[in-house]
C-alpha cells in the first residue's frame, strides 16, 4: 500500500487534499456502551477498537481455555487409574498332574483345572515416579499456548495495516472532494460574471456553456468520490466492529519533525523488540526447549504401584474349582535401556528446528530493516517534495488571479481560464496527496518498528 495514495490520485482525476476544519461532523456510536459518543476519531483509538473487537481477541480467550483443559488432563495422570474388567473363556487344554497313585489311595483323585474360566476384576494403578514426564508435558502445554497467543498478537498487529489503508483512503477521498467543492464555488462565481458579460454582449454565450459544463464534470466527480468514501468508511466500520457515520471526522496523524531527525540518526540500528513477532520467535524457542525436556523424560525409568481385587473361577489356587475372591498388590518398574538412538535423533530434530526459528527471525529482521530504510527515505523525499509543492501552488495562485482578471475584462476565453484553474487544482492535489502520503509513511515507520 506504499503507493496507494498515488494510485488513487491517478484513478480519481482532479481533486485536492486538506478539507477545512468543521467540514464534516459525525458521531462514533459504540455498541454496548451508553452515552459514548464523539465526533472525532483518532488513529490510536481505532487501533484499540480493532484490537478489542475484531474476532481475533476471542481466539485468545478460547486458546487459554484449551490450555487450561489440557493441563488438567496432564495433571490427571498423577491420579490413580481405576479399571474394571471382566472375562469369560474356554480353554481346549489345561495343566494336569500325571502321577500314578498307589493302590492304597483308592478313591483319591488328583486335582485338575477347569476348562472354562470366569473373572471380574478391579485394577488400581498409581504412578509413583515418571521421570518428570508430567511436569515436562505441563510445561509443554504452557509453551504451546504461549506460541498460539503470540501468533494471535502478530495477527492483531497486522490488522493495524488494514486500518491504515482504510483510514488514509478516507482522508485522501475527503480531501479530493473538498478541493473539488472549492473549485466548484470558484466556477460558480466566474459563471455569474460571464453571464453578466453575455447579457451586455461583452462575451459569447458559449463562454457560459463552457464553465457550466466544467461545473457538471466537477459535481460528477464529487458524487463518485462520495460513494468511494462511504465504501471506505464501511470497511473501517467492519474492522472496528463499530457503527461509524458517513461523515465521522478522522484526525490526521501528526509527523513530529524533530523526532524524525532523531530517528534518522538511529536508522543504522533499528530496534524491533516491540514487534510482536519478537515475542513469537522467543515463544517458539521456549517450546522447542520444553520439547527436548519431554523427549528426555520419556526415556527415564518409571515406577508404578498396582493392585487388583477380583472374583472368579478359578482363583489364585488354580486347582480350586469354585468361585473365589482374591487380590494382588505390588510395585512395577520399567526402563527402556536401548532405544536405537531414537532420543538422539529427536534431540537433533529439535536443534534443527531451533536453527530454523533463528533463520526466520534473521529474515524478518532483514525485511524490517529494508522496510524502515524505505520509510525513512520516503519521508525525507516527501518533505522536500512538499516544500516544492508550496512554491508551485504560490505561482499558480498568481497565475489564476491574473487569469480571472483577464477573463473578467474579456482578454481571455473561459476555456483558457479553466485550463489555468485546473493547473492550480492539480498542484493543490499533489501537495495534499504528498501531505497525506507523508503522514502514511510516518505511520508505516511506527507500525514497522512496533510502536
Amino acid at each position: 500500500m506504499r503507493n496507494y495514495l498515488l494510485l488513487l490520485a491517478l484513478i480519481i482525476p482532479a481533486a485536492g487534499m486538506g478539507f477545512p476544519p468543521g467540514s464534516g461532523q459525525g458521531a462514533l456510536s459504540v455498541p454496548g456502551q451508553n452515552a459514548s459518543v464523539t465526533d472525532t476519531l483518532r488513529l490510536d483509538m481505532a487501533y484499540s477498537l480493532v484490537r478489542e473487537r475484531f474476532p481475533l481477541s476471542d481466539q485468545a480467550d478460547m486458546q487459554r481455555e484449551i490450555r487450561d483443559l489440557r493441563i488438567k488432563n496432564v495433571n490427571a495422570g498423577r491420579l490413580p487409574g481405576i479399571t474394571l474388567s471382566g472375562m469369560a473363556q474356554y480353554q481346549s487344554d489345561v495343566t494336569e498332574i500325571d502321577i500314578q497313585l498307589p493302590a492304597s489311595t483308592n478313591g483319591f483323585d488328583m486335582p485338575s483345572q477347569p476348562h472354562d474360566r470366569y473373572q471380574i476384576a478391579l485394577d488400581l494403578e498409581q504412578r509413583l515416579y515418571d521421570g518428570g514426564r508430567t511436569r515436562a508435558r505441563r510445561d509443554l502445554e504452557n509453551s504451546r499456548s504461549d506460541v498460539a497467543l503470540n501468533q494471535i498478537r502478530v495477527d492483531q498487529h497486522s490488522l493495524k495495516e488494514r486500518v491504515n489503508d482504510a483510514w488514509f483512503a478516507i482522508l485522501a477521498l475527503r480531501s479530493q472532494r473538498a478541493a473539488l467543492e472549492i473549485t466548484d464555488k470558484d466556477l460558480e462565481q466566474r459563471l455569474r460574471e460571464i453571464r453578466s458579460q453575455v447579457e451586455h454582449g461583452a462575451a459569447p454565450s458559449t463562454a457560459a456553456d463552457i464553465i457550466q459544463a466544467e461545473q457538471l464534470r466537477i459535481k460528477q466527480q464529487i458524487r463518485s468520490l462520495t460513494a468511494r468514501e462511504r465504501a471506505a468508511v464501511t470497511v473501517l466500520s467492519e474492522l472496528l466492529d463499530t457503527e461509524l457515520s458517513a461523515d465521522i471526522v478522522l484526525q490526521m496523524p501528526e509527523v513530529p519533525g524533530q523526532l524524525m531527525n532523531e530517528q534518522l540518526e538511529k536508522l543504522e540500528k533499528p530496534d524491533f523488540r516491540q514487534r510482536p513477532e519478537m515475542a513469537f520467535f522467543d515463544a517458539q524457542r521456549s517450546e522447542l526447549t520444553v520439547q527436548e525436556a519431554v523427549a528426555a523424560a520419556s526415556y527415564r525409568p518409571r515406577v508404578t504401584a498396582f493392585g487388583q481385587a477380583a472374583y472368579g473361577r478359578p482363583g489364585l489356587n488354580m486347582f480350586e474349582d469354585s468361585f473365589q475372591p482374591w487380590y494382588i498388590i505390588g510395585v512395577r518398574a520399567s526402563w527402556s535401556l536401548w532405544n536405537w538412538r531414537t532420543e538422539d535423533r529427536e534431540r537433533e530434530i529439535i536443534h534443527i528446528r531451533m536453527r530454523l526459528v533463528d533463520n526466520q527471525q534473521e529474515i524478518f529482521n532483514r525485511n524490517m530493516r529494508m522496510a524502515v530504510q524505505a520509510d525513512i527515505e520516503h519521508i525525507a523525499g516527501l518533505r522536500e517534495t512538499i516544500r516544492t509543492d508550496q512554491e508551485i501552488i504560490a505561482l499558480h495562485e498568481n497565475i489564476v488571479s491574473d487569469a480571472a482578471s483577464r477573463l473578467k475584462n474579456g482578454v481571455i476565453t473561459a476555456a483558457e481560464y479553466i485550463a489555468e484553474l485546473n493547473k492550480r487544482q492539480r498542484a493543490v492535489i499533489n501537495r495534499d496527496l504528498h501531505q497525506i502520503e507523508l503522514a502514511r509513511a510516518w505511520i508505516n515507520y511506527q507500525t514497522t518498528t512496533g510502536q
